[in-house]
C-alpha cells in the first residue's frame, strides 16, 4: 500500500474532522501504557529489562546526585532533568518508577495528539495513529523504557506548528527535543527547506540558541563531568548493527565507526539532495538512514519512526517483520551468553529489522506523488 492521502470525501476523513476519535486513540493510548507499565515494573516477576529500572542501581539516581554537577549521565538535559525530578519526587525504586513513568505517558498523549492533528491536516484517517502508536508491540515493549517517547513528543509538535506557520514555536519545541536527545538535529536541514527562505535564520536562531545555553551553561559549572554526555556513547562499541556482519571482531570496531560514520554523511546527504520531496516523506528517511548507518541502534529507537508512518499512511509488510524482530531483541537478548556478538539470535535480529527497515526506506523513497512544502 503506498503513501495513503486519503480522499476527503471519505467516511475515515469526515470523522477526524469532528475531532471524534481522538478520545478513542488517547483511551486505547492509555491501555498501551498500561501494558507497558506493568510489563518493565519492577516489582512483577520476570519483568521485561528497561533503562529506566537500570538506571536505579546508580547513586545518580538513588542518592540521588545532579545529573552534570555532582555525577555524568549519558543522556541529554532534559533527560536528567526527568530523572532528578523521579528520583527526588518517587523517593525510592516503586516511587521512582511511577514518576518516571507518568512523565513518559505525558509525552506519549502529546505525542498521539500531535500525530493525529498532522495526520488530520494531511487527511490520513486516524487508524493509523491506532495501528503505529497504539498497536505496534514496540510501544509496548519499549514505551516505559527510556526516553524515545519524549523525543518523539517534542519533535512531532514542533512539525505540527511548522505546518501551521509558527516558526518560532516550532523551533523552540525543536531545540527540546534536542535537550532530550540529539538525533533530531539531523532534521535542522530538511527543516530549513520547508521554512521561508526569509524566516530560516530566525529557525536555526530559536532552534539551536537554548540548546547551546543550557549545554554551554552545563559545561561551564563542570566541564569534565558534562564532557562525558557526549562521549559516553563515541566509545560505544556495536550495539545492534547490521554491519556487525562485516566487522564481527571487537578488534575491527574503529574502524566499523568510520564506516558508520561515512554511511551516515552519504545517506543523509542523498536525502538532503532530493528535489521536491515533502516535509515527512523526507524526515522519515533521514532517521531511516540515521538508524541503518548508527553502530548503535538500540530497539526503543524504532519509536522515532512509528509515528512518521502514521502520517504517511503507510502500511507495508516489511512494517510487520521490523516490529517482530524488534521486539525479538529484547526478548532474547537475555538468553544468549554474549547478546552483542555477531552469531547470537539478538544480531540475527537486528539484521533481519535492519533488512526490513531499508525495504521501507525504499518504498518512501519511491513511493506517493510529491506534497507541497509545509
Amino acid at each position: 500500500m503506498g503513501i495513503g492521502v486519503r480522499d476527503p470525501m471519505s467516511a475515515s476523513f469526515s470523522r477526524d474532522e469532528g475531532g471524534g476519535p481522538l478520545p478513542i486513540i488517547l483511551a486505547a493510548g492509555l491501555s498501551t501504557f498500561l501494558i507497558s507499565f506493568i510489563l518493565h515494573h519492577p516489582d512483577i516477576p520476570n519483568s521485561i529489562y528497561s533503562d529506566i529500572v537500570s538506571f536505579w542501581s546508580r547513586p545518580l539516581a538513588y542518592g540521588p546526585l545532579i545529573p552534570y554537577v555532582e555525577s555524568s549521565f549519558e543522556y541529554p538535559p532534559i533527560s536528567g532533568l526527568i530523572l532528578y525530578v523521579s528520583s527526588i519526587i518517587g523517593r525510592n525504586l516503586n516511587g521512582y518508577y511511577l514518576t518516571f513513568s507518568l512523565i513518559l505517558l505525558s509525552a506519549y498523549i502529546a505525542t498521539l495528539i500531535a500525530t493525529y492533528l498532522i495526520s488530520r491536516r494531511r487527511g490520513v484517517g486516524w487508524e493509523y495513529v491506532l495501528m503505529f502508536l497504539v498497536l505496534s508491540p514496540s510501544m509496548y515493549f519499549y514505551l516505559v523504557y527510556n526516553f524515545d517517547i519524549v523525543l518523539t513528543a517534542f519533535l512531532m509538535t514542533s512539525l505540527l506548528l511548522l505546518i501551521k506557520g509558527r516558526i518560532v514555536s516550532s523551533a523552540l519545541t525543536f531545540s527540546l527535543a534536542a535537550l532530550s536527545k540529539l538525533s533530531n538535529l539531523i532534521l535542522l536541514p530538511i527543516i530549513l527547506m520547508h521554512v521561508e527562505r526569509n524566516k530560516r535564520l530566525t529557525y536555526l536562531l530559536y532552534a539551536l540558541a537554548p540548546f547551546a545555553a543550557v549545554n554551554l551553561t552545563l559545561y561551564l559549572i563542570n566541564p569534565v563531568v558534562f564532557s562525558e554526555t557526549y562521549l559516553y556513547h563515541v566509545r560505544w562499541g556495536l550495539e545492534n548493527a547490521w554491519f556487525i556482519v562485516l566487522f564481527p571482531s571487537e578488534g575491527s570496531w574503529d574502524t566499523a565507526r568510520l564506516f558508520s560514520l561515512f554511511l551516515a554523511g552519504y545517506g543523509l546527504l542523498k536525502v538532503y539532495l532530493i528535489d521536491d520531496m515533502e516535509l515527512f516523506r523526507r524526515v522519515f528517511m533521514a532517521f531511516a538512514v540515521l538508524l541503518l548507518s548508527s553502530y548503535v541502534f538500540t530497539p526503543q529507537m524504532v519509536i522515532w519512526l512509528l509515528p512518521l508512518l502514521a502520517v504517511l499512511g503507510r502500511v507495508s509488510p516489511a512494517y510487520y517483520v521490523m516490529e517482530v524482530a524488534n521486539v525479538g531483541i529484547i526478548l532474547t537478548w537475555f538468553l544468549s551468553p554474549e547478546p552483542t556478538k555477531w552469531g547470537s539470535l539478538p544480531q540475527y535480529l537486528a539484521v533481519l529489522r535492519a533488512s526490513a527497515l531499508f525495504y521501507l526506506l525504499m518504498e518512501v523513497y519511491r513511493g506517493g506523488a510529491s506534497q507541497p512544502r509545509a
